[in-house]
C-alpha cells in the first residue's frame, strides 16, 4: 500500500502524563479507520482482521465504477499501529483513510446513541 502522508508532533507525548488506569482506558476505547482497498482484496482484509480481538469491520462501501471497496474498521485504539502496519504489509495497493473516534462515526451516519 501507499504510505500516506501526515503530520506528527514532536514533543511531549500527553498520554504519559495521565493516570495508568486512566491511559488504559483511553487504550481500549474504540475507533473507526476508512481504509480503502480494490475489490478483489476485501475478502482478504476481513481475513487478516479476524486474528485481531475486538476488531471487525462495521461498514462496506462498494464503489463499483473504480473496482474499490472502502471498509470501516471499528478497532482499539490501542491496536491501531498493528492493524495499520498488517494492512500495509499485506496488500499491494490501497489507501489508509480518516481515524475517528466511535462516537464521531456514529454521529456522521446520524446515530447519536452508542452501544
Amino acid at each position: 500500500m501507499a504510505y500516506a502522508a501526515y503530520r506528527e508532533s514532536f514533543g511531549a507525548n500527553s498520554s504519559c502524563w495521565l493516570p495508568e488506569e486512566r491511559r488504559l482506558r483511553l487504550a481500549r476505547k474504540p475507533v473507526v479507520l476508512d481504509v480503502t482497498v480494490p475489490s478483489r482484496d476485501a475478502f482478504r482484509v476481513r481475513r487478516l482482521l479476524a486474528g485481531f480481538p475486538d476488531t471487525g469491520v462495521v461498514r462496506c462501501v462498494p464503489r463499483p465504477r473504480d473496482s474499490l471497496v472502502r471498509l470501516e474498521i471499528r478497532l482499539p485504539a490501542d491496536r491501531v499501529a498493528d492493524v495499520m502496519h498488517l494492512l500495509m504489509t499485506a496488500l499491494s495497493s490501497g489507501e489508509m483513510g480518516s481515524l475517528n473516534s466511535w462516537q464521531r462515526h456514529l454521529t456522521t451516519h446520524g446515530m447519536t446513541h452508542g452501544f
